[in-house]
């Protein structure tokens, strides 16, 4: 049965605030985050636009699909929220997919890749992205081989599009 929520008199507004609040500092204060070892950020030394399309050009090269592009900036408008710019571009390999998906289905977890690229309050452009090479090979040997190879792809892509 699902639980009905009310939101006492006046609250709606503020609540409404805090949830952008939290999204907007979670987007724009990349040094608030718990240090993950296997997140790798690199420093633009292009305009926000400029680094989007130099990404679509770099992933296109390595003969990679671009599968969705999240505009974090538009969704958050949406909700009045204002931030600089904000893409998550998710991509993937067809041939990689249809390699691994067989040895093992719930891979497709860690699939397709993703590379966010963000503004930060000081006006620079960074490349995110996580190395994921040590959670696929949590599905296997064969599987983390194929991760180490996105890895080194992944890491010529990025130096790439930031110089």
């Amino acid at each position: 049965m699902m639980r009905k929520i009310r939101i006492v008199a006046g609250w709606g507004p503020l609540l409404r605030i805090s949830v952008i609040a939290l999204a907007v500092v979670a987007l724009i204060a990349p040094g608030a985050q718990a240090q993950d070892p296997d997140r790798v950020d690199k420093v633009s030394r292009s305009s926000f636009a400029d680094t989007l399309k130099k990404l679509d050009a770099a992933l296109k090269s390595e003969h990679m699909m671009i599968v969705a592009k999240v505009d974090h900036r538009n969704m958050l408008s949406m909700v009045g929220a204002k931030i600089k710019g904000a893409t998550t571009v998710e991509f993937g390999k067809p041939d990689m997919g249809k390699m691994l998906l067989p040895m093992n289905a719930a891979i497709g977890l860690e699939m397709p890749g993703k590379i966010y690229v963000y503004e930060t309050s000081d006006g620079k452009v960074v490349v995110s992205y996580r190395r994921g090479a040590k959670q696929f090979a949590t599905y296997g040997p064969d599987v983390a081989k194929a991760g180490e190879m996105m890895d080194m792809t992944v890491d010529t892509i990025a130096s790439a599009v930031t110089q």
